[in-house]
């Protein structure tokens, strides 16, 4: 999968993006169809996606992994983010594999940080579709905190002049303030109240970047939400995809949905 090219989900209207899709076909019809939602200045073959793509590949089943507007092979830019079009993305992507090979007999949602969100928020805005959602460090109020560490001054500026450059640590780049806009139309107790999916959260101890306490929080909430904090382990869980991949197969379940 790592060498071989995409498929591509074409645009539909003037403010969709081409994106790229990978997918990998089961070994029967009416397989279940496991779909990867990476994070941020991530793309669809990161190493946690290409693990889990050979690991459900090597048990038959149907696997699929989406690169976001403006990440890796996709067209569009980066600057326009919104959880917004990730969610319209979700919807594209699925779609696309669905006509093309489904029934599948459930659809499971893998996402990482951004894309972890995005599984959660899709599920609850379409009942029905996804059957399982497995989230790794899903990045809750992600505007607000991003706010909040740049601090007063560098915060007005990017109201005011509607764009800022970022530096993560892993990349630079520019990202407008309709970011911020939009997470107000999705707080998480919403979120809490809507989401009706059976959702499996990994999260490490010591994530820097997206606090355990918030998953705690949000599955304290919910009994259809199950927490599994990963001791000593950080933001990415690269380090701990064996263990992440054990945690969300028992979850699922090797047979049929539950």
């Amino acid at each position: 999968m790592s060498e071989s090219p995409p498929q591509w989900v074409e645009p539909s209207g003037e403010s969709e993006a081409r994106l790229a899709l990978d997918f990998i076909p089961a070994a029967t019809k009416s397989s279940r169809l496991w779909f990867f939602l990476h994070g941020l200045n991530s793309s669809r073959r990161g190493e946690k996606a290409l693990y889990y793509a050979r690991q459900i590949a090597r048990r038959g089943e149907a696997f699929a992994t989406l690169d976001l507007t403006g990440h890796g092979d996709s067209e569009g830019d980066i600057s326009g983010l919104s959880l917004t079009r990730n969610l319209a993305d979700v919807k594209r992507g699925l779609r696309h594999i669905e006509e093309r090979e489904g029934p599948f007999a459930a659809v499971h949602l893998i996402g990482s940080s951004m894309g972890g969100l995005a599984a959660l928020w899709f599920s609850a805005l379409e009942p029905g579709i996804v059957t399982r959602n497995i989230v790794i460090a899903p990045a809750f109020e992600m505007a607000g905190r991003l706010l909040l560490s740049l601090g007063r001054a560098r915060a007005q500026a990017w109201r005011r002049e509607g764009q800022i450059r970022l530096d993560t640590g892993y990349a630079e780049f520019d990202l407008g303030y309709a970011f911020v806009e939009d997470e107000s139309r999705f707080p998480t107790a919403s979120l809490a109240r809507r989401l009706k999916t059976p959702s499996l959260i990994l999260h490490g101890s010591d994530d820097a970047v997206v606090p355990c306490q918030l998953s705690r929080s949000f599955a304290e909430r919910l009994d259809h939400v199950e927490l599994v904090e990963i001791q000593g382990g950080d933001h990415r869980l690269t380090a701990n995809k064996e263990r992440l991949f054990e945690e969300m197969w028992h979850f699922v379940g090797s047979g049929p949905p539950r």
